[in-house]
């Protein structure tokens, strides 16, 4: 549909048509700019078709045999460009064609992720759009530990290791539990995945990723009868065990594995720097 333009001369005073003659003449003068502002106002009705994730336009300025990887590369610039108004960057790893799909997926999403920034579930969903996880099943699961934390830990009380060390406390921690899937072939991945984490996380948290098998699960256990299932305080003592217990190994045959964390499952300081010891292993 063609965009509305009232010509210039129509906005003129009343008395610069007193003189037919005269005002033909600067109403042909007038028509140069009228072209000029009308071919500016079809560049401006076709933003809305254009500079959206779900823009079906063909680029302005861009040849009608530019080809398809000169196509590509300017709707790659498009959406970095809008990116921009985000103050967000797209990774590396987004490459063209593969990566413009994530682009316009957090274009179409941006706004609600930047509503749930800082909450876990913002958290979680953005660490999914990073990567491409879209199976509900291959998702991470967010632990909180002040969820998990014993009754003293509840009531303030000052936690120490056995060598009398302070132990961060619960409402500062969390555990990133990550499915090894097709989103994280290999070590550069898995690195990628801990940088995100260590960027992203809200800062006054220290958050902890460890690699779990694709059949993880965190939840309440049957019993063998199923009218005697996994009691509240069962199940919470052993979320608080694997909390301190499972850590992520990398193998040399770039495998992944869950293995016991050293030191017997203490939370030793081994850098003497106030923080944990990570729990990624590069390799």
């Amino acid at each position: 549909m063609a965009a509305e333009y009232t010509r210039i001369a129509a906005h003129l005073p009343a008395v610069f048509a007193a003189d037919r003659e005269s005002f033909e003449q600067v109403e042909g003068f007038l028509a140069l700019a009228d072209e000029l502002n009308r071919t500016y106002l079809e560049r401006l009705s076709e933003l809305p078709a254009w500079y959206s994730p779900a823009g079906s336009a063909w680029p302005p300025g861009l040849p009608t045999d530019a080809g398809g990887d000169a196509l590509l590369a300017r709707i790659s610039a498009l959406h970095d460009e809008l990116a921009d108004w985000y103050g967000f960057v797209f990774p590396g790893s987004w490459r063209i064609p593969e990566g413009l799909t994530r682009k316009r997926e957090f274009l179409l999403r941006a706004a609600r992720l930047w509503r749930r920034r800082g909450t876990p579930r913002g958290f979680v969903d953005w660490f999914c759009l990073w990567f491409g996880i879209s199976e509900p099943s291959q998702r991470p699961v967010l632990v909180e530990h002040f969820k998990y934390a014993t009754a003293g830990e509840r009531a303030g009380t000052p936690q120490t290791d056995d060598d009398g060390r302070p132990r961060p406390l619960p409402w500062l921690r969390a555990t990133l539990f990550v499915p090894v899937s097709a989103a994280f072939p290999d070590a550069a991945a898995r690195t990628e995945a801990s940088l995100v984490v260590e960027r992203y996380a809200p800062a006054h948290l220290l958050v902890r990723l460890c690699w779990v098998p694709g059949d993880f699960v965190l939840e309440r256990r049957q019993g063998p009868d199923e009218d005697d299932p996994e009691t509240e305080e069962q199940f919470l003592a052993r979320v608080r065990v694997l909390l301190c217990e499972l850590v992520d190994l990398i193998e040399h045959k770039d495998g992944l594995r869950l293995g016991n964390c050293i030191d017997e499952g203490a939370a030793t300081d081994r850098l003497d720097v106030g923080r944990l010891p990570t729990d990624v292993t590069e390799g």
